[in-house]
């Protein structure tokens, strides 16, 4: 019997199994759907659970066919951020809004915004408020949909989505949930003021559960032509990132971990939830980790973007070209040259200002400088997550493509100055969500099941 973990991601709908005896088996992929309108990408849950239960039914007849029956399935999907109105009969109304695109006007009273960016609901929810979260795309939908919004039933992730085709309930990871900046994010008790602003109510949010638990058993019908191994559990996963993490955890006990794909997310473990102001200014996020008494600490940083635009500009978007600049050009002299970089949510033509310019800088050089910056900020943010979680930031464990170029990884060495792992687990978050459905069927007594292989690794010494 064989164990399938789901990755419903912004790019690809990827799948992994992962067998009885924990042997990885290869992945499967293809691409996330969307659909336009007026210009701006979405993303359609009934498209997205259509291809996504499509790929389960291929991975089981071709890759995980010889290893017998399906005992079990765990989903992660991309953040909360993209939720969808769904009706009392369970149909998605209007497809999401795909994150790294923008209304073209802000729907949210201003007075409503204020609160929500506020420290004292920051204290609360352990978020500063952005405009792809749940309260701007409720006031979205209510002001330009409002027939819609009369019939919603239900706001849910795409993972939630998801578990409730193949179970029927609505459930919903803990960490999911709070980033819809209406729960407590230390009790989940719903926040009523808040609620009251929206115009949503509790129960138009799936019950929350932690990572690990069984959200309910997969309907025979669900996925058709894959064979079932008795009643099979369907494990509750949630937000991509989380899911990540807890796989490098679980494989060399990583506390401090950096991900890179479009954003560069770092993240802390803690077993205390203690939001401060300096943690406001920085825009610190706080989530439930995958422990029940768990919290992680997480800050994203537009790293991959910036790359690519850097690329684009002074490369002719050949990354080749901009690594081995990076990598064997020596620094110059930056002769008054001066880096800005935006937040998280910039759009590419906002990423970063330049000035100081002088005659005879280098493409070199200003990608140098660029990434130094990159490198001094988040060493910055990676400081306090640390110090707010009561540890050392001793090593980092470090995941995503980016990570995989030996000219990046050494760079950020060279300006850390401290140890970091390279993990090259190919698709972390597939793979983690297959051992998680694993851990419902065969707890392992150590709490680690078999590993058939470690996840790869390499330190990157110092420079």
């Amino acid at each position: 019997m064989w164990f399938l973990g789901i990755d419903i991601g912004t790019t690809h709908l990827k799948t992994v199994g992962v067998t009885d005896e924990g042997t990885v088996l290869p992945a499967g992929r293809v691409r996330t759907p969307t659909v336009s309108h007026s210009g701006l990408t979405f993303h359609d849950a009934e498209e997205v659970w259509a291809r996504t239960s499509e790929l389960v039914a291929r991975y089981a007849a071709t890759t995980a066919r010889p290893h017998g029956s399906l005992a079990g399935v765990c989903v992660a999907s991309f953040g909360q951020e993209e939720a969808v109105p769904v009706d009392a009969r369970g149909q998605a109304l209007y497809p999401s809004l795909a994150w790294w695109q923008k209304p073209a006007r802000t729907a949210l009273a201003p007075d409503t915004a204020e609160l929500l960016d506020s420290y004292e609901h920051y204290r609360a929810t352990g978020m500063r408020h952005r405009p792809a979260q749940t309260p701007e795309r409720t006031a979205q939908l209510r002001a330009t949909r409002p027939e819609l919004w009369r019939s919603t039933a239900l706001w849910a992730d795409f993972g939630s989505f998801a578990v409730h085709r193949m179970t029927g309930h609505w459930t919903s990871a803990a960490a999911q949930l709070t980033h819809s900046q209406c729960f407590d994010l230390a009790t989940l008790e719903p926040l009523s003021d808040i609620m009251r602003r929206l115009d949503v109510t509790p129960s138009m949010f799936p019950e929350p559960l932690h990572v690990g638990a069984v959200a309910g058993a997969l309907r025979p019908d669900a996925l058709p032509g894959v064979p079932l191994a008795g009643e099979v559990p369907v494990v509750t996963g949630g937000h991509d990132q989380v899911v990540a993490a807890h796989g490098v955890h679980r494989a060399g006990g990583a506390r401090v971990l950096d991900s890179i794909g479009t954003s560069e997310y770092l993240m802390v473990a803690s077993d205390v939830y203690a939001p401060e102001r300096r943690s406001w200014e920085l825009g610190i996020d706080h989530s439930r980790s995958w422990a029940a008494d768990g919290y992680l600490l997480g800050h994203a940083t537009p790293t991959g973007k910036l790359v690519q635009l850097l690329a684009d500009l002074f490369y002719d978007g050949d990354f080749d070209a901009l690594f081995v600049a990076l990598a064997t050009q020596p620094p110059g002299p930056d002769s008054g040259l001066h880096v800005d970089l935006a937040g998280p949510d910039a759009s590419d033509e906002g990423l970063l200002s330049i000035s100081g310019l002088a005659p005879g800088l280098r493409a070199a050089d200003l990608v140098r400088h660029a990434l130094d910056r990159v490198a001094d900020r988040t060493r910055t943010v990676l400081d306090e997550m640390c110090a707010q979680a009561g540890i050392r930031p001793d090593a980092v464990a470090l995941t995503g493509s980016l990570w995989r170029r030996e000219e990046m990884a050494a760079h950020r060495q060279a300006r850390w100055g401290i140890p970091l792992d390279v993990c090259s687990v190919p698709e972390p978050v597939a793979e983690s969500a297959a051992r998680i459905a694993r851990d419902a069927v065969l707890p392992d007594p150590a709490g680690t099941p078999p590993l058939n292989h470690p996840a790869e690794s390499k330190e990157v010494g110092p420079q």
